[in-house]
């Protein structure tokens, strides 16, 4: 039981990671699994330690690095993302919680994965409006700095206390149902004001 936990741990925290910067998570579990292959068994392990799969990993983390930090591309990458840093959450959840392939537990962690590493997204883009709303976008690249290093270090976290990293995970659930309310009232304002004004 205790295992199970920290398996979801793993996967979950290293979701959380996904959802502000994919690729770094996904270059840190990659090159972690290839100097302890033992421990990382599975086939997403093994193909996210392969050499190749490393350098296009690198590749994507250096474009994020530049995309991110530029003011109204940040905001396009982000789009783009709404499906790739899901995806891979829920694949990286996968690889932890059942490298084995069982049925029911890849659909539970995937899904849980993918749950998690959106709501990581979402309230990253929600601070990352809120900077530019208020900043007129000058704070937005110290904002992608902190986040490339908070997802590296959530993923060392997630693989090296399992435990610390699902209270990471339950910690951004809540941090998303916090961003939602405000996330809508700014949606809707922004629609208010584009709406025109009925002739009377």
């Amino acid at each position: 039981m205790v295992e199970a936990i920290a398996h979801f741990g793993t996967g979950l925290g290293l979701a959380a990671g996904a959802g502000l910067n994919a690729y770094a998570v996904l270059l840190v579990y990659g090159g972690i699994a290839r100097l302890f292959p033992e421990d990382f068994p599975g086939a997403i392990a093994r193909l996210l330690s392969e050499p190749a799969a490393l350098s296009v990993l690198l590749a994507l983390y250096v474009l994020e690095f530049f995309a991110d930090k530029i003011p109204g591309l940040d905001h396009v990458w982000d789009i783009v993302h709404t499906v790739v840093r899901p995806a891979a959450g829920a694949l990286l959840a996968v690889a932890a919680v059942a490298p084995g392939a069982e049925t029911s537990m890849t659909v539970l962690a995937g899904g849980g994965g993918g749950v998690i590493a959106l709501a990581a997204h979402v309230v990253k883009g929600t601070v990352r409006l809120t900077s530019t709303a208020l900043t007129a976008g000058v704070a937005n690249f110290a904002l992608s700095l902190a986040e490339d290093i908070l997802a590296a270090l959530q993923a060392i976290v997630s693989i090296f206390l399992p435990l610390v990293a699902l209270v990471l995970a339950v910690a951004v659930g809540g941090l998303f149902l916090l961003c939602v309310p405000k996330l809508a009232k700014g949606v809707n304002l922004f629609t208010s004001r584009r709406r025109p004004r009925a002739v009377p």
